[in-house]
């Protein structure tokens, strides 16, 4: 698949004042009481689990368990905080959801920015086009999507849970150059990034902000989330163990260096 036609916005979003990097290991409140969150609902989980590529985790993202409106209320503020910090609001326009999971994402991180006096439209699209009513009659590319047309020069930021091969997002990039052709992606929010490679050793995180030019802005980083889960003892030395030996067989660049330092 090709580059997204879209001109890049890596620097602007993690150079600007609004997408300043933060300190390693700099833990937000938000997102300390996100993962405390995650945990209660039992949609992160510390064990051994089974992934689909054979591989042995100790650590385990289930956004199907967050299904009940006050979860997603918890979903909406930690996204919508990291979208106000990491991005700004005056950075974006449009908050993008790609079917399925990233829909009530979207929906959710808007409701998030509402409460935070920030008002955003959300969008997705469909996976079969309309085929009656208004949008069946509006043209090819209204048939399909789910929401309101944006604008050609709309500023979109995409949302999801987790970035594995990235098929869903590479076609969603693509779709939002179809329909915003002097607009921008600007990021992809993911809720965790796992930072671990591929079986063929690639990294997705990396490929795509590489094929597309959009920055990928995780709410959770895994080795900043396990780090300050030790350092509030809420993970036994064992688990902790096993996420620094799993980091340094199948992690990134990044996590292999975490993976392999000595603990503070």
């Amino acid at each position: 698949m090709g580059r997204a036609a879209y001109p890049s916005v890596r620097g602007a979003i993690l150079d600007g004042a609004a997408g300043a990097a933060r300190e390693p290991n700099a833990v937000q409140d938000y997102q300390r009481e996100f993962v405390d969150f995650l945990l209660g609902a039992e949609a992160l989980r510390i064990g051994e689990f089974r992934l689909k590529s054979g591989r042995i985790s100790p650590l385990f993202l289930n956004a199907g368990q967050i299904h009940t409106g006050s979860q997603l209320a918890q979903v909406g503020r930690a996204c919508a905080a990291a979208l106000l910090e990491r991005v700004g609001a005056d950075a974006f326009d449009v908050v993008f959801g790609p079917a399925y999971k990233g829909i009530p994402l979207a929906v959710a991180a808007v409701m998030g920015l509402a409460e935070q006096g920030v008002e955003k439209p959300y969008l997705a699209d469909r996976k079969e086009a309309k085929t009656h009513g208004a949008e069946a009659s509006g043209g090819a590319v209204a048939k399909r999507l789910l929401g309101r047309p944006p604008a050609e020069d709309a500023r979109f930021v995409m949302i999801d849970d987790v970035l594995t091969t990235g098929g869903t997002k590479y076609e969603a990039a693509a779709l939002l150059a179809e329909i915003a052709p002097r607009g921008s992606c600007r990021a992809l929010m993911i809720l965790l990034d796992r930072q671990e490679t591929a079986p063929d050793g690639s990294e997705a995180v990396a490929s795509f902000t590489e094929r597309t030019g959009i920055p990928v802005l995780p709410v959770l980083l895994a080795t900043e989330m396990i780090d300050d889960l030790a350092a509030r003892g809420a993970i036994s030395a064992e688990d902790l163990g096993r996420c620094r030996a799993y980091w340094c067989e199948y992690g990134t660049a990044a996590a292999k260096e975490w993976a392999g330092s000595v603990p503070a």
